[in-house]
């Protein structure tokens, strides 16, 4: 890694001096907006691939007197074009934002109070709140367990993702009327969970912005495109370094030199485009990036 004249390593590229915050906060139908600008250091804290951490951000606005405590928390990504659920207030503090979701240095943040059961704790969203004994809870995790081996493959997603857009943008019916469902009758009908198609389509989203191919692996588990995706955006940071020709640590150049998933048969199948010029010159036949009648999200 380089390093300055003190010998200290270089701070990663691309960090924000301030940020601005339009802050949604309340519950519904009273629900507040607020501004917040010039958020600074100490308050605005990045990690070491200047991805912005979320909790100080959370706390300094409890500082201010936001009702923030316990608050569902979600930030707009204008990349995927949705809410991001972020999880309840104290967030951990390993919960960040890349910088490319940052556009301006501007976050928006929604924070609704919190859902509480009838022993007065705090539910976390697409929690249920339960009586069950330890046994029973034991037993239930075993089963929970089991079923999450079963992990959906990717060219499956894509379709029912599709058909649950589809849904709520609306079908013809019979006298060729446009009938649309909200998100949650829709994916009802298509029989996953919203919150689990919400993370779909944005794994979807964010595979498409790096170049995922998703043709190659239509086959594979929705955990290679997930590994995929945490990959690019440990690495994106680096991109305008790339391309401004600066110099890049070793275990990076490392990192863009190997195959994009372990599933991939060469190391050019899954490929950001700043990552291309580390690559192996061998030839390799030109695959698409996309996946047959790949829908627009």
């Amino acid at each position: 890694m380089d390093s300055d004249s003190s010998g200290k390593p270089d701070s990663p590229i691309n960090r924000p001096g301030s940020v601005e915050i339009q802050l949604q906060f309340g519950t519904p139908p009273n629900v507040e907006t607020e501004l917040i600008s010039n958020v600074t250091d100490p308050h605005l804290v990045c990690n070491c691939v200047s991805e912005v951490l979320l909790a100080p951000l959370v706390n300094y606005l409890k500082t201010l007197g936001y009702p923030l405590d316990n608050a569902m928390i979600w930030y707009y990504s204008p990349t995927a074009r949705l809410n991001v659920y972020c999880g309840n207030d104290p967030l951990p503090f390993s919960i960040s934002i890349p910088m490319f979701e940052l556009k301006d240095n501007k976050l928006s943040l929604t924070c609704r109070g919190a859902i509480r059961n009838k022993f007065g704790t705090v539910v976390t969203l697409g929690s249920t709140p339960s009586t069950k004994s330890k046994p029973e809870e034991e037993g239930s995790a075993d089963h929970k367990s089991s079923r999450r081996t079963k992990e959906r493959k990717i060219g499956y997603i894509i379709e029912k993702v599709s058909k649950w857009r589809k849904l709520y943008n609306g079908t013809p019916n019979s006298k060729g009327e446009l009938q649309k469902m909200t998100l949650e009758e829709a994916a009802a009908k298509v029989g996953i969970s919203k919150k689990s198609l919400d993370d779909y389509l944005l794994q979807l989203r964010f595979g498409r912005k790096f170049g995922f191919n998703f043709q190659e692996h239509k086959d594979d588990k929705v955990g290679i495109l997930r590994a995929y995706v945490k990959k690019c955006k440990s690495l994106h940071s680096y991109a305008k370094k790339i391309e401004d020709g600066e110099p890049i640590p070793a275990d990076v150049i490392q990192k863009l030199q190997e195959a994009g998933t372990p599933a991939c048969k060469h190391n050019r199948c899954c490929a950001p485009n700043y990552s291309l010029p580390y690559k192996h010159s061998e030839q390799q036949p030109s695959l698409p990036l996309v996946y047959p009648n790949y829908p627009s999200f």
